[in-house]
């Protein structure tokens, strides 16, 4: 296109600086501020920018998620791990402590993650008034998942 074109105008160059990685919890955000500032202000139906401020600001949040989900997750499921390591034997927590996540795939680090929680709640109820170090063990894990998944 040449660079008085209407097209070029919109459209800009893929060579120079930056580079052509695909970077989705940034595009995400892109795609929100655009949604933010330039469409919903736009929209002279008052449902319509408050449904496109919503959709933007849960377009951010997932961005967020994106770019640290699968961190956050196996934080908690080495967390959880060294929980059931101080508590007294089960085989089900033995075969999770025992468990890898079958991909990087978010789904497969969910499920393990979400047997892991499962169990943790199991093994709180067991032990909340026999055990009160490793039951605030368990609670100061909860506070420090809660700080890890908050939303800025």
């Amino acid at each position: 296109h040449t660079a008085g074109s209407p097209v070029a105008r919109i459209i800009p160059p893929l060579c120079g600086t930056h580079p052509v990685i695909p970077e989705p919890g940034q595009a995400l955000t892109d795609l929100a501020s655009r949604l933010l500032f330039a469409i919903a202000p736009q929209t002279t139906n008052g449902f319509a920018a408050a449904d496109s401020a919503l959709v933007g600001q849960l377009m951010l949040t997932l961005a967020q998620e994106f770019e640290r989900a699968v961190d956050t997750r196996m934080q908690d499921i080495d967390a959880i791990k060294t929980l059931f390591h101080l508590a007294p034997a089960a085989p089900e927590r033995a075969a999770f402590c025992a468990s890898t996540p079958a991909s990087l795939h978010l789904r497969a680090i969910n499920r393990v993650h979400d047997e892991g929680m499962r169990l943790l709640i199991t093994l709180h109820a067991e032990i909340e008034l026999s055990d009160p170090e490793l039951n605030e063990r368990i609670w100061r894990f909860l506070r420090e998942h809660s700080e890890r998944h908050k939303f800025d």
